[in-house]
């Protein structure tokens, strides 16, 4: 491995350059006025008008300038200026060749240290420009991101155009979608803009947006305020440059970015069109790969709601018939043993093992029921109902307590289904794969919401980092729990380690039913 430069190397690279300059610069004037007379005489005459010694100066300039930059070089400069004046002006035999050749050396000392800084100059906005390249990539590759690991509009935009204000300059930003009907055009996510531009719609090609969402290419409008389409709205809030880009998904656009300087004029580069396109790709997606998952959760929506209404007619048919009839053979087994005329023992013994399998089918066949649909979930409503679950629990062994927090009252039907499915399924876990000998179940009614909590001791197990992986870990109890909270808009929390137990935390918005009427189980 390549060792890395110690933190003062820089330092020390600096001090180096100093001193290299000053011991060049030193030897140069040293010899400049004390050359020594060791070179051939032919030679010694060539060099008597002192040339060459001036030319040696553009050594410590030219390390100077490349060390310490343009004010290290002109530093270096006017020293080598002061060094050759005295000998030009009072000690060459020919003052005016002197001072025309120390002149000479000052314009061409004075050309390399320029050529030098354009140099550096040039390869510090380079590098500027390859960061602000980076940046620029590592901000879309966050959008890019932020789309695929999240679903939700009203997160992903948001941060959409927070990336694309901060790469742009821009004071504010938004996005324009089109209505249900794709007539009119309204501004639902806005950043550093007065909400109440929110509640403006307006028509097809009216406004920058109206324009862009038309034609489908970008604009660029220098001065909002003589914009002839623009929003009075809009410009009464100030806005003075406006840039804005279509948000496509292939041939389709779905609304515009748009983003804004306001009560100062802002030039937006091509570069800056290019970054926001790129970007309106991206929110297309989004917005497409959301749209799609709305229409997947409706459809589940719909086949759960299908799903709880054949269980609920099967869970009736199997109450109104099924367990009658078993309750109706039963109790003729019994009046066949009350007959007058005793029957023989062995048959005596076949009717009670009879009785006997009738009482557990039916047992079981209530159990069926309440797996099904518990009639006390639409009767009682969702804490009886999980006064009952838990206490399935306690029979089957495991200890078992429910604990109820805030005002109870009665939630819509869907809600209440939501919240029971949940924690039934969290419950049947703790019974088949927990090996818990303790289990919790705690309700709070929030204003707004309700927030259901089931703890267990178990072994627990190794909860992925995202609830998005459930899927590819296997765990499809806990996905469809979580399915289950997003259809009512809520969140499902899950925390478990090994030999650490499992605590599952579903919370959900809620709408009262009207009923002021709650009934626990005693």
């Amino acid at each position: 491995m390549e060792e890395l430069p110690k933190p003062g190397w820089k330092r020390t690279l600096a001090n180096r350059s100093f001193w290299a300059v000053v011991t060049i610069l030193a030897a140069t004037t040293f010899l400049h006025y004390f050359r020594p007379n060791l070179l051939p005489s032919a030679v010694n005459t060539f060099l008597t008008r002192h040339a060459v010694d001036r030319i040696l100066f553009l050594l410590p300039v030219t390390i100077a300038t490349y060390a310490f930059g343009l004010k290290g070089g002109l530093l270096t400069l006017a020293a080598i200026v002061i060094a050759m004046l005295p000998r030009a002006v009072w000690v060459s035999a020919s003052p005016v060749d002197a001072l025309v050749e120390t002149i000479a050396v000052v314009g061409v000392s004075y050309f390399v240290i320029r050529i030098i800084d354009a140099q550096a100059r040039e390869k510090a906005l380079r590098q500027e420009a390859d960061a602000r390249q980076l940046q620029i990539q590592q901000r879309l590759n966050e959008v890019a991101e932020q789309i695929t690991s999240e679903l939700e509009l009203d997160h992903v935009l948001t941060k959409v155009i927070q990336i694309a204000e901060e790469l742009t300059a821009a004071d504010g930003g938004g996005i324009a979608l089109f209505d249900r009907e794709g007539e009119s055009i309204r501004y639902p996510y806005l950043h550093n803009l007065s909400e109440e531009l929110a509640d403006e719609t307006f028509l097809r090609g009216e406004g920058v947006a109206g324009e862009v969402m038309s034609t489908g290419r970008p604009v660029i409008v220098g001065d909002y305020q003589t914009y002839p389409s623009a929003i009075p709205a809009f410009a009464e809030a100030g806005l003075t440059s406006i840039v804005a880009v279509p948000i496509v998904s292939g041939d389709r656009v779905f609304g515009a970015l748009s983003l804004v300087s306001t009560n100062r004029v802002k030039h937006f580069s091509d570069s800056d069109v290019a970054i926001l396109t790129s970007i309106g790709r991206q929110a297309g997606i989004a917005i497409e790969n959301a749209r799609l998952y709305d229409r997947m959760r409706f459809y589940a929506r719909q086949i759960t709601r299908a799903q709880e209404d054949e269980r609920r007619r099967i869970a009736r048919e199997l109450h109104d018939e099924t367990v009658q009839m078993l309750v109706a053979l039963s109790r003729r087994l019994e009046s066949l043993a009350t007959l007058p005329e005793p029957l023989p023992e062995a048959a005596v013994e076949r009717l009670a093992a009879l009785q006997k399998l009738i009482g557990t089918t039916l047992q079981g066949v209530r159990h069926f029921i309440q797996d099904l649909r518990p009639p006390t979930l639409d009767h009682l409503g969702l804490v009886a109902t999980l006064e009952g679950l838990t206490g399935d629990l306690t029979d089957d062994g495991i200890e078992a307590g429910l604990t109820v927090t805030g005002e109870v009252r009665r939630l819509q039907p869907e809600e209440e289904l939501v919240l029971f499915r949940v924690v039934q399924e969290a419950l049947s876990n703790v019974r088949r794969h927990s090996k818990a000998s303790h289990a919790l179940v705690q309700i709070r009614f929030h204003p707004n919401s309700v927030r259901v909590t089931v703890q267990d001791d178990g072994i627990g197990f190794d909860a992925p980092a995202q609830m998005d992986d459930l899927v590819s870990t296997g765990k499809l109890g806990l996905t469809g729990m979580q399915e289950r909270a997003r259809m009512l808009g809520g969140t499902l929390v899950v925390q478990s380690d090994s030999d650490e137990g499992t605590a599952i935390a579903i919370e959900v918005p809620t709408q009262p039913d009207g009923s002021d009427k709650v009934t626990t189980l005693s």
